[in-house]
């Protein structure tokens, strides 16, 4: 199984804003994570980077 923490970065900051995301849908600017135990969240943003090493996923705020 492959988790992933997931961050907001702003331009001076990086936000854990979802811990153990199983799923990432894209519509637009907003991101749907929804994580292991089926907790929904949405973020404006885009997608920075996926790192899948070490399991982590860069949101750019905005």
């Amino acid at each position: 199984m492959c988790l992933s923490n997931v961050f907001l970065v702003s331009d001076d900051s990086e936000e854990l804003v979802c811990e153990y995301a199983s799923s990432v849908d894209v519509s637009g600017n907003e991101i749907r994570l929804t994580d292991v135990i089926g907790q929904e969240i949405t973020v404006t943003g885009t997608i920075l980077s996926v790192d899948l090493i070490r399991n982590q996923i860069k949101v750019k705020a905005g």
